[in-house]
């Protein structure tokens, strides 16, 4: 499959079956109104990391754009500004905490800031914890990277690396296999139990975890004696329903 390129991309930490067509119709029109009509924007693609907006502009209105994002940070009157807010009220509406604005070299031009509404009485508390998942990215910014990381809840996760031979490590496991990141910092309740908030936890250290399947585990349970397992019909469906796993 030939390359798709785009010169500007809204991409929202979500993937695109998780959203209806008619909220992403909704950022999309944000998006274009933040680019500028006047830029001659046009849809390009949808790409799935996450959820990639992808949209073209004249090479001749390239900087007008890079100018207008600059005013919707620079002047909160004006008109990008308030389609940079619209877009963040959406992000927090959805619950969406993490979503950025790309350029064709996938830099990361403007990084969004969620609105959390006021009545927001989500219960947070300051622990150290463990995290299961898979490295799905790590953008370095300042004098810390961003990790990403997705769960075994298909939770889309994001810490902070303040150690730079910890993130070349981290690095190194990159879409191979599962790690457990150990870290400490904010964690918020949520519909899906507790998770790190993002941008609020730094990685302490990490361990692959070796990669079994259920049989071979249930293999190994089924040699300890006066294992309770023994006694299942079935104990892989008593673990998966246990484990509220479909």
């Amino acid at each position: 499959m030939p390359k798709i390129n785009w010169d500007f991309m809204l991409r929202l930490h979500r993937n695109p079956d998780r959203i209806p067509m008619a909220r992403l119709a909704e950022y999309m029109r944000e998006f274009a109104d933040l680019l500028g009509a006047d830029n001659e924007p046009v849809f390009k693609t949808i790409v799935k990391a996450s959820t990639g907006i992808a949209a073209c502009v004249p090479s001749k209105h390239h900087k007008a754009v890079r100018l207008r994002v600059h005013a919707a940070q620079a002047k909160p009157d004006s008109r990008p500004a308030h389609a940079l807010r619209s877009i963040e009220t959406m992000l927090g509406a959805d619950g969406i905490t993490e979503a950025q604005l790309k350029d064709a070299s996938a830099r990361v031009i403007y990084l969004f800031k969620p609105a959390l509404s006021e009545s927001d009485s989500s219960v947070r508390v300051q622990q150290e914890g463990s995290i299961d998942g898979v490295v799905t990215g790590l953008v370095g910014a300042d004098d810390s990277m961003h990790l990403y990381i997705r769960d075994m809840l298909d939770r889309d996760l994001r810490f902070i690396v303040r150690d730079e031979q910890l993130a070349r490590q981290l690095l190194g496991y990159f879409r191979q296999g599962s790690v457990r990141v150990y870290v400490h910092g904010t964690w918020q309740r949520s519909d899906d139990g507790w998770r790190p908030e993002a941008n609020r936890c730094t990685v302490d250290r990490f361990e692959a975890l070796e990669e079994i399947s259920l049989v071979e585990l249930f293999g190994d349970l089924s040699k300890v004696s006066q294992n309770a397992w023994l006694a299942e019909d079935d104990p892989q469906t008593t673990w998966r329903d246990l484990r509220g796993v479909n």
